[in-house]
């Protein structure tokens, strides 16, 4: 009897222990791992979420969260973003099935069952993994590819960077290389594609990355106080709030305050509820909802009398003071509190613990079965901001703004209120039978996913448990094991192209054999987009032969990027192929124009008559005429006014006026000036002199030298020849050459800089004639004088 007391007292002594330490909060370790839970960003048209509880769908919204393994349907006409924390991003289009396999700091894991979607690695630190019906696709950090998944085949394309390609029915790995083919596969073969992308598609995801691109400029000041995982939010921040430098708990700290908000704002106000694995998840109805109640920490502080978000930091160490929020994501950070048909919660201070069915983040304490935690209100902080709503609605509506009882005081909580750990059916009575605890809105489903898309859901379940982590070691690791297959032959005809059947029914087909439905079938690319490939893709190396350090793209190395060549611009339909001789002899005689990265073709600038035939003088030949020697020196525009006067002056029989001779220095060496030697200026020579040098000088036409081949003879020179010929035919004088003077006889003369070249003056035929008979005048007088000396010394 005493051994039996004895082992009695025992138990009841272990039974109290276990109640004394199930009441003390077991705090998770803030450097413990976090549970990453991604958010839809953006959506436009119905997008379904699958509730394995209820075996049914309901319809989700923006700012709904998208983590653990979530399964998602689009329907027609549906387009969605999703933003995981690591840095990854997702779009899917309509008709869309996707599911959440895994979520990892270094990893993403989705499976695309059907449909079309881009994803995006924006991180050097992470890999995405993406499962289909027909094999999965691996992409590195600082990759975007575009997947359209078929009824029977898929598409892959990569858009920016280069991705990899497992064949499920082969078993090979096949490399997409950006600007290449695309891979189209079936069950069974692997196939190039054209690497088109519909259109429509391509255009919206363009749209959307201007549209981020523009958001983070104008919110660098917030993004300053935020982790890098979700930086991208600091634009919500800059639109609705200010950060301000507020002196809490013996310090002063960076604080966000929101602006933008309705007299006596709280948090957890402008939403609603709803039962998100287990536990009740915050859905915001205000801009910035997301972030503030999900990350970090809500503060009211008395001495402003306002609430204050205070952002989490990226990761814990050491030397961090004992002040900080810790990063993990939570579904709501508040303490539940009941009295008959009210309900209301309490948002937790930055220290205090949370209670949920899982680990979320820090200072979470999950609640098991049969657990007895009992809680003081009297400890929560902000009681006094406690938030209280009839029981009724509490599922109900999209915000719970109009519904708050605001007469409800701090006393009258603590002294008729019970706090509760989560919501059960001791807080509300038809808790576990009510449906419309899992809705996102008051929206109800009138069209529903068939049983197909269900079965490839309860599969990936099925993968799921039976796995731990999947993480990015592991992936990489199964990925190298597989040897890169040379590249697929282009698209045969038994591998089709990805066609998919919408699979959105009334709810009384949804369990019907698909095949005794009619079901319309859409084209995935109902407008395809030709993409630049690069010419002879078929007939390069393969991948594995060329390995990745070897495929560095051409504006990479030279900051420059080729023209495409003939060969590789794609043909219009119709068009005929050019011979590749013709092609090779027309690209050796016009050599490649090199662009800037960035800069586009420029289309040639429609140009004027006089243009043209300025470009005709100056040598430049038209383009439909033959290719001309290249021409010598260019005269000047005063070489030009004096060989039209000279033509003038033969028509007229008058004598030409003599310019300024130059000979070009190429064909005289120049004379090195000694120094206080004057220039010699050149005699002036009679009629009769001149006539002599013609005779001695250049032949008529008929007889003079042909320019050597390559060179064509200035305007000058044949001026000359076509005179000498008329006087040969005439019998007449002939006409004086035109003179240049040897650029050695007067020395260049340097301009000054930004001084332009003066311009002679042209002079008159009457100032040519004056200057004449000045200088025979002058021959006359020294003539004269010669005669006058001799006759002295006679």
């Amino acid at each position: 009897m005493k051994t039996a007391l004895r082992y009695l007292d025992l138990v009841l002594l272990f039974v109290a222990l276990s109640v004394i330490f199930s009441n003390k909060p077991a705090e998770a370790r803030d450097d413990e791992e976090v549970t990453l839970v991604g958010r839809i960003s953006h959506v436009e048209g119905k997008l379904l979420r699958y509730v394995e509880e209820e075996n049914d769908w309901v319809l989700t919204v923006k700012d709904a969260p998208f983590g653990l393994n979530d399964a998602l349907y689009a329907g027609d006409f549906a387009k969605a973003e999703f933003m995981m924390p690591n840095r990854t991003w997702m779009r899917t289009g309509e008709n869309t099935q996707v599911q959440l396999i895994d979520l990892n700091p270094d990893a993403t894991t989705v499976d695309v069952a059907s449909g079309l979607a881009r994803l995006y690695n924006k991180s050097d630190d992470v890999v995405i993994k993406v499962t289909t019906p027909f094999g999965y696709v691996v992409a590195p950090g600082g990759t975007v590819f575009d997947l359209y998944v078929g009824d029977v085949s898929l598409e892959v394309i990569a858009v920016d960077g280069d991705v990899d390609f497992v064949h499920s029915g082969t078993n090979a790995r096949y490399e997409v290389l950006e600007g290449y083919s695309s891979i189209i596969a079936d069950e069974r073969e692997v196939a190039s594609g054209n690497g088109t992308v519909d259109a429509e598609w391509d255009d919206w995801n363009r749209e959307r990355d201007e549209l981020w691109e523009t958001r983070l400029r104008r919110s660098k000041s917030s993004a300053g106080y935020l982790p890098e995982s979700i930086r991208e939010e600091s634009y919500y921040l800059e639109e609705n709030g200010r950060w301000e430098r507020i002196y809490y708990e013996g310090a002063y700290r960076d604080m966000w305050r929101p602006t933008r908000i309705e007299r006596g704002w709280r948090p957890f106000t402008a939403g609603r509820w709803t039962v998100y694995y287990g536990d009740n998840c915050w859905v915001p109805d205000e801009p910035f909802g997301y972030v503030t109640h999900h990350y970090g920490s809500w503060i009211y502080v008395e001495t402003h009398r306002a609430w204050f978000w205070l952002p989490p930091v990226a990761r814990f160490v050491a030397d961090t003071p004992r002040f900080f929020i810790s990063f993990g994501w939570h579904p709501g950070r508040v303490g539940w509190i009941h009295s008959g048909p009210s309900i209301g919660w309490v948002p937790l201070a930055w220290d205090e613990e949370y209670y949920g069915h899982r680990h979320w983040g820090p200072r979470t304490v999950i609640v098991r079965p049969y657990t007895v935690i009992n809680i003081n209100i009297h400890r929560y902080r902000f009681i006094d901001e406690a938030v209280v709503i009839p029981r009724d609605r509490f599922y109900r509506g999209t915000r719970y703004t109009p519904f708050v009882q605001r007469e409800v005081s701090r006393d009258i909580i603590v002294n008729n209120y019970q706090p509760v750990t989560v919501i059960n059916n001791t807080v509300i009575n038809n808790y576990n039978v009510d449906r419309r605890r899992f809705a996102f809105n008051d929206v109800e489903v009138d069209r529903k996913p068939h049983v197909t898309v269900v079965n490839r859901i309860n599969a990936n379940q099925r993968t799921i448990s039976g796995i731990d982590r999947i993480g990015r070691e592991r992936i990489e690791r199964d990925l190298t094991r597989l040897d890169v297959r040379s590249e697929p032959p282009r698209q045969k005809a038994d591998v089709p192209r990805p066609v998919l059947t919408t699979k959105l029914v009334e709810p009384d087909n949804v369990a019907k054999p698909i095949t005794a439905l009619d079901l319309k079938k859409k084209e995935i690319k109902p407008r395809e987009r030709e993409r630049q490939i690069a010419a002879g893709t078929e007939d390069r190396r393969p991948p594995s032969e060329r390995g990745r350090e070897e495929r560095i793209r051409k504006e990479e190395r030279t900051g420059q990027q080729p023209v495409v060549r003939e060969q590789e611009r794609i043909r219009q339909p119709g068009e005929e192929q050019r011979p590749a001789e013709e092609l090779e002899r027309q690209q050796a005689e016009e050599p490649q124009q090199v662009r800037e990265p960035g800069q586009t073709e420029e289309k040639p600038r429609l140009r004027s008559p006089r243009e043209k035939g300025e470009e005709v003088e100056r040598g430049q030949r038209p383009q439909d005429q033959v290719r001309q020697p290249e021409a010598g020196p260019r005269p000047r525009p005063q070489e030009q006014e004096i060989e039209r006067q000279q033509a003038e002056e033969v028509r007229g029989r008058r004598e030409p006026q003599r310019p300024s001779e130059r000979r070009d220095q190429a064909e005289e060496p120049q004379q090195v000036q000694k120094p206080d030697q004057t220039e010699e200026k050149p005699r002036l020579r009679s009629p009769r002199e001149k006539g002599e040098e013609v005779e001695r000088g250049p032949r008529p036409r008929d007889q003079v030298n042909q320019p050597e081949a390559g060179s064509r003879p200035r305007p000058q020179e044949q001026e000359i020849e076509r005179q000498q010929a008329e006087e040969v035919r005439g019998r007449r004088e002939p006409q004086r050459p035109v003179e240049r003077r040897d650029q050695a006889e007067e020395p260049q003369q340097v301009r000054e800089p930004g001084q332009t070249e003066e311009k002679p003056r042209l002079r008159s035929p009457r100032d040519r004639d004056d200057q004449q008979q000045a200088a025979e005048a002058a021959r006359k007088k020294k003539e004269d004088e010669g005669a006058r000396q001799q006759e002295q010394a006679r």
